[in-house]
């Protein structure tokens, strides 16, 4: 049976029927007001749509499905909310499989569908979100662009299964200062940021020439 009821009679699900727990859904703020924007825009909807409640002490009612619909109606001002009433002799069960069963997306968006046979901006206005737009990611754009022959040495050179990569670790700046030093590796513009910085990378040809060099001077 549906009924217009004052929203005053109307109570939220918070758990005070045994049996029923409180409602467990809640909204992002951001969400929260894009649900009123959508009522605001299509009330009519209140009445396509009402909401589920279950009687209880001195003629109020629990809400058992639209909680947030009836939070948002609150805060547009609204004092009445058509109402759809469940017998009193309902089942909690029966409660507990309504308010979950309300909740639940059984089926999913073709993207590909709405981005191209509907409109995407009307669709965003009704509260349908997208996925954000990738940003371009410049430096992996330039650096997928390196190739062997084309890699300025020792900026970033691009290893493919014909390099071997041998790892040196130091756990202080000593160390490293020291190791840089001696295999005179020069300080260098990265790719990712233009600035000048330690280079931590040397080809094996430059290693042994410098370690060939230090021979020769001893």
């Amino acid at each position: 049976m549906t009924e217009i009821i004052q929203v005053c009679l109307l109570d939220f699900n918070k758990g005070q029927l045994t049996g029923l727990p409180k409602n467990p859904r809640f909204f992002r703020d951001y969400r929260f007001e894009a649900m009123k924007k959508s009522i605001q825009d299509s009330p009519e909807m209140l009445e396509l749509r009402e909401l589920i409640v279950f009687p209880y002490n001195d003629g109020r009612y629990i809400v058992v499905c639209g909680n947030l619909r009836l939070r948002a109606c609150k805060e547009l001002g609204y004092k009445e909310l058509p109402c759809k009433i469940l017998a009193p002799d309902t089942p909690v069960k029966k409660l507990r499989e309504y308010a979950t069963k309300d909740n639940v997306n059984f089926g999913e968006n073709d993207l590909d569908v709405m981005e191209n046979e509907w409109n995407k901006a009307e669709l965003q206005d009704w509260g349908i979100e997208f996925a954000p737009e990738k940003k371009e990611d410049e430096f992996k754009e330039r650096f997928d662009a390196i190739t062997d022959d084309t890699a300025i040495y020792p900026l970033i050179p691009k290893y493919d299964e014909k390099h071997e990569l041998f790892i040196i670790t130091s756990s202080n700046e000593v160390d490293s200062n020291w190791l840089r030093e001696r295999l005179d590796m020069q300080h260098m513009k990265s790719y990712k940021t233009g600035k000048i910085s330690k280079s931590n990378v040397i080809d094996i040809k430059d290693v042994r020439h410098a370690l060939q060099d230090s021979n020769t001077k001893s």
